[in-house]
Order: structure tokens, then C-alpha cells, then sequence
């Protein structure tokens, strides 16, 4: 039910909260788009003003981010994955649908997916997150930088200015237990690489955080996602050297690109 409108979009109710959402354009498939950790759906503007004169873009703010109203519950990545299935049924949003995800919502993409397999036509990742971020970060480190570098993820949950859902978010992301798995880490662990559908993966290369171990960690994550395909031959890797972590505002025409070769590949 619309309430209000916005700029692009408008609100709808779930759970009794205002929650903001954009949907423009026409055809099918639709593609969705999921932000970063605590980031409004604007980060994506760039990308589905160039995709919404041939598909249905569905873009929209969690819960507690950007204009949408805070639900009062864990904001785990399978319980954002439940909102957003709820979201698309209330707007009467048809699958099939290609899932875009920007760090943390590669992650809840990867919930949904295993979730709802049989609404997902393929998926595009932009620097996504991984179960074995903070435990390889860990490992790497020397026994005095693992102290430091814990501490900067415990500072996360204390940044002044955070809004009250941007802190719901940080809680679940950083909260690692003594193998070194926050609780998202541990949902994403239990998920399956879908593999019978194509996926790709754009990851940033360039170094653009100054730390003395930015080298190894860029190349385990290449390592790690290289193993997808293993599970899916249809994943496909691209490794952007010139572009930082928001992948889709520093290069939205790549990132248009690549989801529109996905919209091919889904179709066959």
C-alpha cells in the first residue's frame, strides 16, 4: 500500500514501518538491488537510471537505513532476505528477478537465493562480503596487529553519528566469536553456492585502504571466490584494478555491462 511518495519512490508498510522503495521501468527480468551495510538504495541511482528503459528495476532502503523506518528485530542477513521476499510480494514484484549486491547485500542475496531458489535468474556481485574475512584478517597478522585489527572492528559498533539501524547492522556483522565468525558469518556459512545459474563477481583490486596487509587480503578474496568455480562453472570473475569498494559509483557503466550480459546469459 503506498502512503508516500518520494523522489523516485515511495513507502509501503511491513511490520507496521514505513519502508522506501523504487520501482521504474518495464521487462523482465527484474533486477534488484541490494546496498552495503548501512547504505541508503541511492548508491545503485548511477547504475538502474541506465538499466530502467529495458527492465523492471525493484531498488528500496532496509529496514532502519536511508528513508526506511527501523523493524524492531536482529537484522541478520536472513532476516533482511525474508523482508526483501516480502517487499516483492507486496508489490506484486514477478520473478524471475537478478540480484545485484554490493558488499553486505551480496551477502543477504546469497540468503535469499537459497531461500527462494526458484525466483532467482542469475546474480551479479560488487566486492562482496565472505564467511572468512575477519578469520583470514586474523591469521595474516602478526600477534600485536591482531589486537589492533580486532579493535578497529569493535570501534565499528561505536561510530558516532551511525543511525540506529546502521548500529542494528554492525551488530550482526561484527560481533565474532572466538573462531573468528561474526553471526552473519556463521548464517552465510550454512547457505549454498546456488549452481545452475550464472553468477558474476566484480572485485576491487585496487588497494585504496592503507594497511600493511591490503596485498594478501586482496589476494585471498580473489582465491576464495575463484572456488565458486568449483560448485558453478558459471561463475565469472572480473578483477577491476581501477575502481575502489563502491564499484558501482565509481564505475556504474561496467557494472550496467556486466548486468546486461547477465540478463542474456539468464535468458537462454
Amino acid at each position: 500500500m503506498i502512503i508516500s511518495e518520494g523522489d523516485d519512490g515511495y513507502f509501503v508498510y511491513l511490520r507496521g514501518k514505513k519502508q522506501y522503495v523504487v520501482v521504474q521501468g518495464k521487462g523482465e527480468p527484474t533486477i534488484v538491488f541490494l546496498t552495503g551495510k548501512g547504505r541508503p538504495q541511492t548508491d545503485f541511482k548511477k547504475v538502474y537510471e541506465r538499466l530502467e528503459e529495458t527492465n523492471r528495476i525493484f531498488s528500496y532502503d532496509r529496514s532502519g537505513i536511508g528513508q526506511s523506518e527501523l523493524i524492531r528485530n536482529d537484522r541478520t542477513i536472513d532476516t533482511m532476505a525474508f523482508e526483501l521476499h516480502a517487499l516483492l510480494v507486496k508489490e506484486r514484484i514477478k520473478p524471475p528477478f537478478i540480484l545485484v549486491g554490493h558488499s553486505l547485500g551480496g551477502s543477504i542475496a546469497r540468503c535469499f537465493v537459497n531461500m527462494y531458489p526458484d525466483m532467482v535468474s542469475g546474480m551479479v556481485f560488487l566486492d562482496p562480503a565472505h564467511e572468512e574475512e575477519f578469520k583470514n584478517g586474523m591469521a595474516i597478522r602478526s600477534d600485536s596487529d591482531k589486537v589492533v585489527f580486532k579493535e578497529q572492528f569493535e570501534s565499528f559498533l561505536k561510530i558516532k553519528g551511525a543511525t540506529k539501524g546502521q548500529h542494528a547492522e554492525s551488530k550482526q556483522c561484527f560481533d565474532f566469536d572466538t573462531l573468528g565468525y561474526s553471526t552473519n558469518q556463521k548464517i552465510l556459512k550454512q547457505t549454498i553456492i546456488p549452481a545452475n545459474i550464472p553468477i558474476t563477481i566484480i572485485l576491487s583490486t585496487e588497494a585504496d585502504i592503507d594497511n600493511d596487509y591490503i596485498d594478501k587480503e586482496i589476494e585471498f578474496r580473489k582465491l576464495h571466490f575463484n572456488q565458486w568455480k568449483i560448485i558453478n562453472p558459471q561463475t565469472k570473475i572480473i578483477n577491476a584494478s581501477k575502481t575502489g569498494y563502491f564499484i558501482q559509483m565509481e564505475e556504474p557503466k561496467m557494472v550496467v555491462n556486466e548486468i546486461n550480459e547477465m540478463i542474456e546469459k539468464a535468458g537462454k
